[in-house]
């Protein structure tokens, strides 16, 4: 399939041609006809001439006008004209002819104009015959200079047209001839020309489908050879600019994907240009062709066409559902010349600032407030008795054992505080051993026992007979617990009931304290283990509320669960977990492969396997059972390099 250039060049070709030929032959036909006719009209003049002369000389040579008519009879005959002679008489104009058989009326015309003393020249007289012919005529003068007749001579012209004919017929038979020659060596002509081009075309269309290894033929002479190489180094230097453009897209988009702020970038026309996943997180967006699609807000929009108007840079607060919040920076892009080209945002999430700011205001409202207040009780009771106004010595006891009651709550909240402070930096010892969880829960729950009894409150225990022993930290386990029915005991009303019990699944135990109090709304439930975070504010005595928030940090660090459900008005139920201890050793992860631990708790047992070669094996330390009742089980660290199979 031939290319639009090869065959435009072709058609334009084959039009030139066609019309240079019907050109020159009807400039050919034209222009020789009438130049042939302008000769014979030459020809004309010379025997006119001679016929003047004849007749200027007539006096001398010829007695009479008979004489000149022979002598114009002499001259047709030899020169093939025709004439046509007229003259004055007494009765009128008379005339001489050997053309009367054409009776044409041309002649009979002109021969008063000719009488006048006008020169006649005709070259497209036709006679009454359809015969072409040309005509000279002039008059003839006396010898006083006085017009005496007039003389016209015809001289057909049917010869020429004949030749003429004959030559064009010649010409158009070789034109016929001609042109298919012509259109070969054209064709072949062109195709050479648009053959390099072509493949140009080719080169050309393949850049702009991103094949920039593509190369034209720069062994071609002449332009289209330098128009070759020229098109090659613009295919180098086009190469090697895309190829920059795509690295530094590519790095750009990694560094906006690596982002975990928002960037959002508009050109000067308002086109979104750049965005990053970390934005269309922000918003919720998937398919994303528009800025709105984008942010559906249009208050952002408007701040980046401001600032895309006015140049300046410009920071705003936002506020996404779910009390999220976000810090916007947007800027103007200044080109070289000074032009704005487009402006950035910066959408920073600033949520968990917010909230870290509020929990510190919260933090230190929250400790304000419970040091103040025992701190206010015992200068209350202080004042008067540094006074000595209590005279009383009971009422001096009393305000005494209110005093220390301040003071012990105080130091229960320092210490609280500390514990916590410790938990949440990692710097609280926990040594996990162990021991039996059913002979811990009954501990507890002799201890609050009588407690409960003297509040009016039933205290229920149901836990499963010959619980497994489990691994962990005894003492905070224990502190747990305590935290969880010192709760219970005291938000359950007198008439209440608190039951502690258990249930267990493959790998832990899960002990829960449910109590039939006040219960825990919804609201108050995502915060129930924050710090200093109380349901019943309204409660003098509600305690520090830092306790739940210690077992929370305690159940992390012993890398446990702790979960709670209510329903308001009716009950609340504390659970945590317990890991299972399964056989001897603690399931810390795999160690290396030179070492092996083994088990110590049965001893030398007969079968028993001395060397194990796995690729993940115990941690290498084991956990010793307690030998004697109340005796704390300890840690022995030991590492074995592996034996050789026997």
């Amino acid at each position: 399939m031939k290319g639009v250039l090869f065959r435009r060049t072709l058609a334009l070709f084959v039009l030139v041609l066609l019309l240079a030929d019907i050109a020159i032959l009807g400039a050919y036909s034209y222009f020789g006809r009438k130049t042939y006719i302008e000769l014979e009209l030459d020809s004309l003049d010379s025997v006119m001439n001679s016929a003047k002369g004849i007749y200027e000389v007539r006096d001398d040579m010829f007695s009479s006008r008979n004489s000149f008519s022979k002598s114009l009879g002499f001259l047709s005959s030899t020169a093939d004209v025709k004439y046509y002679y007229f003259y004055y008489t007494s009765v009128g104009i008379e005339a001489v002819t050997n053309i009367a058989e054409y009776s044409n009326a041309y002649i009979q015309s002109v021969q008063y104009d000719i009488l006048d003393g006008q020169h006649i020249r005709k070259k497209d007289l036709q006679l009454t015959n359809h015969i072409n012919a040309i005509a000279v005529g002039e008059p003839l003068y006396g010898s006083d200079n006085v017009i005496e007749g007039g003389l016209i001579f015809v001289r057909e012209i049917q010869h020429i047209d004949i030749a003429f004919g004959k030559l064009n017929s010649a010409l158009r038979l070789f034109g016929i001839g001609i042109v298919p020659v012509l259109l070969i060596i054209a064709l072949a002509s062109i195709r050479q020309i648009n053959k390099p081009i072509s493949e140009m075309t080719k080169v050309a269309i393949e850049l702009t489908r991103g094949n920039y290894s593509v190369r034209a033929n720069e062994n071609v002479h002449g332009e289209i050879g330098i128009f070759a190489r020229a098109m090659n180094r613009m295919s180098d230097a086009l190469s090697q600019t895309i190829f920059q453009l795509d690295s530094e897209k590519r790095q750009l988009w990694y560094i906006l994907s690596s982002f975990t702020d928002g960037v959002a970038a508009l050109d000067n026309t308002g086109n979104l240009t750049h965005y990053n996943p970390a934005l269309m997180k922000m918003f919720g967006a998937v398919d994303v062709k528009t800025p709105h699609d984008l942010i559906p807000d249009t208050q952002i929009w408007e701040a980046f066409r401001s600032v895309l108007e006015t140049r300046e840079s410009n920071t705003l607060r936002y506020t996404l559902p779910g009390d999220k919040y976000l810090w916007i920076s947007i800027v103007p892009v200044m080109g070289e010349n000074g032009a704005c080209t487009g402006v950035v945002g910066l959408f920073k999430d600033v949520t968990e600032i917010e909230n870290l700011e509020k929990m510190r205001r919260d933090y230190i409202a929250n400790i304000s407030h419970e040091l103040r207040t025992p701190l206010t009780s015992i200068r209350g009771l202080l004042e008067p008795l540094s006074d000595g106004m209590i005279k009383d010595d009971a009422v001096k006891m009393r305000y005494y054992g209110i005093m220390l009651h301040e003071v012990e709550r105080l130091s229960r909240l320092i210490t609280d505080m500390l514990q916590l402070s410790r938990l949440q930096s990692g710097t609280e010892y926990m040594e996990k051993t162990t021991f039996n969880i059913g002979e811990l829960i009954d501990d507890v729950y002799q201890s609050y026992l009588q407690n409960a009894q003297q509040k009016g409150i039933h205290l229920e225990l149901d836990i499963e007979d010959d619980l497994p022993d489990v691994i962990s930290d005894p003492d905070r386990i224990e502190q747990v617990l305590v935290i969880l029915l010192d709760n219970a005991m005291r938000y359950t009303g007198e008439g209440g009931t608190i039951r502690i019990s258990t249930c267990q699944d493959a790998s832990d135990i899960h002990v829960s304290v449910w109590d039939s109090g006040c219960g825990i709304s919804p609201e108050d439930m995502v915060h129930i283990f924050e710090r200093f975070y109380k349901t019943d504010k309204s409660r003098k005595e509600g305690g520090t509320g830092l306790g739940l928030s210690i077992a929370k940090q305690i159940m992390d660090k012993l890398d446990e669960q702790i979960t709670v459900k209510s329903e308001v008005g009716k009950w609340t139920c504390f659970t945590f977990t317990v890991k299972k201890y399964v056989s001897n050793a603690i399931a810390l992860g795999p160690v290396d492969d030179a070492a092996i631990v083994y088990n110590d708790l049965s001893g030398d047992q007969p079968g028993s396997k001395e060397t194990e070669e796995k690729e993940s094996l115990d941690a290498p330390f084991e956990v010793l059972r307690q030998d004697k009742k109340g005796e704390k089980p300890r840690f022995k660290n030991r590492v074995i390099k592996k034996k050789e199979t026997k």
